[in-house]
């Protein structure tokens, strides 16, 4: 068994270590005694989506973003038929911002996004960011990690977590990321995947199911304890502040 994975934009979008989502994918994936062949493309390259199991894009600066948002508008219709044929789609950081309708500069320009899904992003001068604590249906641990972003994304109608502490896709939002289809995109950094064991495991499940092979479990010891640390330090925190 063979899993292609995409690492889109690698050496542009590589903000916050985001490279280990990608990393710890392969390495649990080997666990399941899979071979793992990553592509890492980038401006100018010429993927072949629907050929990938996953593809990965992680963080950029704003001004980046902008950049990587020009050269990927002429993928649209080959992202939009890989996302109708199952691939999928992991977009962390200021990456998924892309995929919405349209991206607003904190000099008001509009600039036009992929327009794969209904959401709205607004740019602004001001950066937000904090520790948060998130549950989502894809698992009924928490998630925890980190918020980092100057954007307010507005009209998610399928978000991916709920907020439980900290920030939310906008600054009233109680939800965060998006989850429609095969498509799945998060502000949430630490990197997520490494952070998070149930994350990883949650995505290792749904890439071999898509291959229709046996799920073997991971045995997550020394992830495990610092998930539990951090969630433990994050809790009390919050609960610190609320008294």
């Amino acid at each position: 068994m063979e899993f292609r994975i995409l690492h889109l934009y690698y050496d542009i979008m590589n903000l916050y270590g985001e490279y280990g989502n990608v990393s710890a994918l392969e390495r649990y994936l080997r666990m399941q005694g899979a071979e793992v062949m990553t592509d890492r493309l980038t401006v100018g390259d010429a993927p072949d989506f629907c050929s990938y199991d996953l593809v990965y894009t992680g963080s950029g600066t704003e001004r980046k973003q902008l950049f990587v948002l020009e050269d990927i508008k002429r993928h649209t219709e080959s992202i939009k038929n890989a996302l109708e044929s199952g691939v999928i789609f992991l977009a962390t950081g200021n990456s998924f911002e892309l995929f919405g309708k349209s991206v607003t500069s904190a000099d008001g320009a509009v600039h036009e996004g992929l327009s794969l899904f209904d959401f709205t992003v607004s740019l602004g001068e001001k950066r937000i960011l904090g520790d948060v604590i998130y549950r989502s249906g894809i698992n009924e641990k928490p998630f925890v990690g980190f918020i980092n972003r100057a954007s307010e994304i507005y009209g998610v109608k399928h978000p991916l977590f709920t907020v439980v502490h900290g920030i939310g896709n906008s600054e009233r939002d109680k939800s965060e990321g998006i989850c429609e289809g095969s498509f799945y995109g998060t502000h949430l950094t630490g990197p997520c995947i490494v952070k998070n064991p149930h994350m990883a495991e949650y995505f290792v499940r749904l890439l071999t199911s898509r291959r229709s092979a046996d799920y073997s479990p991971i045995r997550f010891g020394n992830e495990e304890k610092a998930y539990r640390t951090t969630l433990e330090a994050l809790t009390d925190r919050f609960e610190g502040k609320q008294k």
